[in-house]
């Protein structure tokens, strides 16, 4: 070898402008032009001798020789051409070679797994099967707390589901993405995570039911201030799987990227699903009337439903029932805000203050 690949400046495919065949023109730098002009020197004299292939300069890379033109010329300037019987392609090609092949890269593993076909299918059924169970456990929890309100949280994942498998088949058909084991755990993950949304949005449809609102209130009034909550701990968990992508190993990429599409999967099915059925339902007899399967009945929970849009306080019913009410009411009003806390006060000894004026009179 009399000269590395590191003297060439530039490597760039074009025409010659008489024949217009492609050629690969190089641009070498001072020591590279100087080299080789005396290089050039000694092979175009061997030509003019036929002493082939004494004429020949060969290009190699990783061992192996891309190309080997005869010397036509003596070169001086440093900018030598490579002409033959190139494409469009096939020059290109031979230019990106010449200019990157030189770079001094190396490279250091990262991880290496080898997996066989049959351990990855086991895998890949044992994920499934954990996905299933809890899932199972999803629905059994939401339907022993919430009652038909579980039914609800079912349909939003069923859609969510579909949704996630369209999207999913959609990026694989159009950039070739490939779903890994650690996605499928993002995948399993993201049941919990979403069952959460709807946790928080049904418990504050309760807690403004024990504050003796209507169904139909509680739904607005809960949507308005679950969303808030539901908004930030969704923002937070994007940007967890954001950090977690960029900096985590190549085999837990797959695990951030599956929970970062799920999360803003929950947020749009949220928004556009589960609370426009939430508002129909609380327009149903079933629902809206407080049946005790609904999940929404005002009695256990607290107040005691006398209407489809009044309550009456708690404490004109029976002794037992006006235990359990006083409890509610406590926990009621552990969950309000100062703001709210501080209005009640206000609105109490108000009252006080009437009943008092009252008395004197």
């Amino acid at each position: 070898m009399e000269l590395d690949g590191t003297v060439i400046n530039d490597a760039t495919a074009g025409r010659e402008q008489q024949s217009g065949k492609w050629t690969v023109n190089l641009s070498l730098n001072g020591h590279g032009t100087k080299v080789f002009g005396e290089i050039s020197q000694r092979l175009n004299a061997n030509r003019i001798a036929k002493l082939s292939p004494r004429d020949q300069f060969a290009f190699v890379l990783d061992g192996k020789v891309i190309s080997a033109p005869v010397m036509q010329a003596t070169i001086l300037n440093g900018k030598p051409s490579i002409s033959g019987n190139f494409t469009q392609e096939s020059s290109k090609a031979l230019a990106d070679q010449l200019r990157y092949g030189a770079l001094p890269l190396s490279f250091s593993v990262q991880s290496s797994d080898t997996v066989s076909a049959t351990l990855g299918s086991q895998q890949l059924q044992y994920g499934l099967i954990a996905g299933l169970i809890g899932l199972g456990l999803v629905a059994l929890y939401s339907l022993i707390s919430y009652r038909a309100l579980g039914w609800v949280i079912m349909a939003s994942i069923a859609v969510m589901g579909v949704l996630t498998y369209i999207i999913i088949a959609i990026l694989a058909w159009r950039m070739g993405f490939r779903l890994s084991l650690a996605g499928v755990a993002g995948l399993i993950v993201s049941i919990g995570f979403t069952a959460d949304s709807f946790i928080v949005y049904f418990e504050r449809i309760r807690d403004e039911l024990r504050d003796g609102k209507s169904i139909t209130a509680s739904v607005e009034d809960g949507w308005d201030r679950a969303k808030r909550t539901i908004y930030i701990s969704k923002s937070i968990n994007i940007l967890a799987a954001v950090v977690l992508f960029i900096l985590a190993d190549a085999t837990v990429k797959g695990f951030a990227f599956t929970l970062g599409l799920t999360t803003l999967i929950d947020v749009f099915i949220f928004v556009i699903f589960t609370h426009p059925v939430m508002q129909l339902l609380a327009r149903t007899r079933f629902f809206g009337g407080g049946h005790k399967l609904s999940g929404l009945d005002p009695e256990s929970l607290g107040a005691v439903y006398r209407g489809r849009v009044q309550y009456r306080q708690a404490s004109i019913a029976s002794t037992g029932r006006a235990a359990r009410n006083k409890g509610a009411r406590g926990e009621a009003e552990k969950r309000q805000t100062i703001a709210e806390r501080k209005r009640a006060e206000a609105l109490a000894a108000q009252g006080s203050a009437d009943a008092g004026k009252d008395s004197d009179s």
